[in-house]
């Protein structure tokens, strides 16, 4: 994905002092700093994972106290979402042969270059100030010097849900524990950065009999007492600079603790520790200071710690969709969950044969019906989370100002005939209103601008109903440059049909010819 965000970024002159370094237009206000290091004779930046808010501003200053030259390029996420570090650039400057000299190993205008901070040399230090990409993801970052990659990389996570957390890493371990065991006398099964700096239990590969070992840096942002909590099934323990400051050990349902601690303001280390021996599994981590509020350190929980089992994110393959079939919140106990690995889900209900809620991000926490189904309603997992109108999407209308039927639990005017997967694994789904049959195609669309969801519907018939509507959307509706505004969130354009605004709801008549029919609907999220 090439970045349009390029001409955010002032890449300035790695020989000049900081001090000289000011602020281009724009960026006077900056919402977040980052100061990344490398580390003297060990070929290693000091910050390995830092996350930041979309379209932030950021000033991102690059020290070199070591004695060879590095520099610091962010990249696209790429094909597999930051899983590769950026390893094609890397490639594009192994090809750049003796020219690599000159071109200070950096290949000019390869697509995945985001932003980067120049050749560095020993004892000096640059600035970038950039706009933080749009989209959120795992934007890799590298030192593209020969031989350096393999230990100089790190992650920026562009997130809504930025925190304080950098460097959070994890270690994995396979046991059978009553209490919390002693970790360092242990053997991790894996290791991994997660980039987010959310504390999670997705790297986990099993459901009972498990361990993790939590590490890293927290900014805190003023002297002060601090509050930590940690909610958990099983044991936990939280320390901060290596002294426990909440103790929540022991087998035991999710509940929750609270520590307190006294801290000078700057980064401070934290540890998290934690074991599942068996049955539902959890883990919330939280803190509140001076001049903040509760707030939630944990990836799939609500601040507080409650709600259950979170942590088992489900994610689907590369260019493929992942399918959830379960109880699903705002979408009934025979909800369809979709989540592409664009990044972009939905939830289909079957009960009523119509689109339930769209939104970004994570997919599901498939956590809570780990053990089985009938354990309440799993929300979205992601952010910008937009509810469609409860009810049928398809009614027949005495006229085009009729009250659309009331919503029911289930209709007996449509009939779910199930859905189709294509290579992708990407659905279409089927179902009947009379003699009228329907194929319900969505599919993802990303790009430099946006991400959206287009939806394709193709309805025959025989004997084609002369009064059917399809009902987008509803709520506080506006024509806005060629599609529809919906609730200052969402933009809807519609082909195929001549749309209109009616009693705050969004309908488009259903013209038949030769017994076909067919929609396209555009799903984007307002700015």
């Amino acid at each position: 994905m090439k970045s349009r965000l390029l001409p955010y970024a002032v890449l300035l002159s790695a020989a000049l002092p900081l001090q000289a370094q000011n602020p281009p237009k724009g960026f006077e206000k900056v919402d977040q700093e980052i100061v990344i290091s490398t580390l003297q004779a060990a070929m290693k930046y000091d910050v390995r994972s830092f996350s930041v808010k979309p379209n932030a501003k950021v000033k991102l200053t690059f020290k070199n106290p070591d004695d060879l030259p590095h520099n610091l390029i962010i990249c696209t996420p790429g094909k597999s979402k930051g899983g590769d570090k950026g390893k094609e650039v890397i490639a594009a400057v192994l090809k750049l042969g003796e020219k690599g000299v000159e071109q200070n190993w950096e290949p000019k205008g390869h697509p995945r270059i985001l932003h980067s901070s120049g050749m560095v040399q020993p004892k000096k230090e640059s600035v970038i100030w950039f706009k933080a990409p749009k989209k959120e993801g795992n934007y890799p970052y590298i030192c593209s010097f020969p031989g350096h990659f393999e230990l100089m990389n790190g992650m920026m996570a562009v997130s809504k849900r930025a925190n304080p957390v950098t460097n959070l890493t994890y270690k994995f371990y396979h046991g059978s524990w009553t209490a919390l065991p002693d970790f360092s006398k242990l053997e991790p099964k894996k290791t991994g950065t997660l980039a987010s700096g959310l504390f999670e239990l997705g790297p986990r590969d099993r459901g009972d009999g498990f361990g993790f070992v939590f590490t890293g840096e927290i900014e805190c942002p003023k002297d002060g007492v601090y509050t930590f909590e940690t909610a958990s099934d099983d044991g936990s323990r939280l320390y901060i600079d290596d002294k426990v400051v909440v103790n929540n050990d022991g087998v035991h349902a999710h509940k929750g603790a609270q520590g307190k601690a006294k801290l000078k303001a700057g980064k401070r280390k934290i540890e998290v520790h934690y074991f599942e021996g068996g049955g539902e599994e959890s883990l919330y981590v939280g803190w509140s200071g001076p001049g903040f509020k509760k707030q939630s350190l944990t990836k799939g929980a609500s601040a507080g710690g409650g709600g259950g089992p979170s942590g088992m994110l489900i994610a689907a393959e590369e260019g493929e969709a992942a399918i959830y079939r379960n109880f699903i919140a705002d979408a009934g106990p025979r909800a369809i969950g979709v989540g592409y690995s664009e990044g972009i889900n939905l939830t289909f209900d079957a009960n009523n044969m119509r689109f339930a809620q769209i939104w970004q991000g994570a997919f599901m926490d498939g956590a809570r019906h780990w053990n089985g189904r009938g354990q309440g309603f799993q929300p979205p997992a992601g952010e910008a989370v937009i509810k469609l109108p409860a009810g049928t999407a398809f009614a027949t209308l005495e006229s085009a100002t009729s009250a659309w039927p009331k919503a029911e639990t289930r209709t007996t005017e449509l009939r779910f005939r199930g859905y189709q997967l294509d290579k992708q694994q990407h659905p279409t789904f089927r179902y009947e209103r009379g003699d009228v049959s329907i194929e319900d195609t969505p599919a993802p669309v990303t790009g430099e601008e946006s991400s959206h969801l287009k939806r394709a519907l193709r309805l025959s018939s025989k004997a084609a109903p002369g009064n059917l509507y399809f009902r987008a959307a509803s709520g506080n509706i506006a024509a806005e440059g060629g599609g529809f505004l919906v609730n200052d969130e969402l933009i809807i354009t519609i082909t195929g049909g001549k749309a209109g605004i009616q009693d705050g709801e969004l309908r488009v008549p259903i013209e038949f010819k030769n017994g076909t029919a067919q929609l396209g609907i555009t799903y984007q999220w307002a700015e």
